[in-house]
């Protein structure tokens, strides 16, 4: 699936203000631009990552910059996300090691207890990833969707990605699209990963 010239444009501007930031970390504007850029992408999660670092690299003098931000943000992010950041928008910043924290993220770092697919992706992803294997297994390229495919399921076994792999299976099966052996040893790798507590 092709991107748009808007989204690109917006993913350029983003990475563009990222350099900004790890240039200057302590820097409010940069950082708030940062956050406008990230406004501009689909996804909550590069929002949700910029305000981690944010929180993570601004003093705590700057309390009302992040209060500014989460104000712009707060919409884009799931309630009880915004309500974490609340408890840190008033006083010292935000821990380097924290559970806010996205791939996203510059300074900022996941958790160690945060599951893998968290870590390595998002649930924005995740469904855009099973989107495009349905549609390359249900109308795509005799020749690219082999591939697609193939890259779909190595995605869920190294990011152990359960949700992609569910949502994926559940389309194609409405759909009565027969798949292969493969998905089957996929799904038995990613439920005995489950019930080892790893996925969630």
């Amino acid at each position: 699936m092709s991107l748009t010239d808007a989204t690109l444009d917006a993913r350029r501007g983003f990475r563009a203000r990222t350099c900004a930031v790890a240039r200057a970390p302590q820097d409010p504007a940069s950082h708030l631009a940062r956050l406008h850029a990230a406004l501009q992408l689909d996804d909550t999660e590069p929002v949700q990552g910029v305000l981690a670092d944010m929180f993570v690299a601004l003093p705590g003098s700057e309390g009302a910059m992040r209060q500014v931000a989460l104000q712009l943000a707060g919409g884009r992010l799931h309630p009880y996300v915004a309500e974490a950041f609340a408890r840190h928008a008033h006083g010292h910043a935000l821990s380097v090691i924290t559970p806010l924290a996205t791939r996203w993220s510059v300074f900022a770092q996941p958790s160690a207890n945060v599951p893998a697919r968290v870590r390595r992706t998002s649930p924005d992803h995740s469904r855009r990833m099973a989107r495009q294997v349905v549609e390359a297994l249900l109308d795509g390229d005799p020749m690219q969707a082999p591939r697609i495919e193939n890259d779909f399921l190595d995605h869920c076994i190294s990011c152990q990605d359960k949700l992609a792999f569910m949502v994926a299976s559940r389309d194609l099966r409405r759909h009565e699209v027969a798949v292969g052996d493969r998905w089957s040893q996929v799904a038995a790798w990613l439920e005995r990963r489950g019930s080892g507590g790893d996925v969630q």
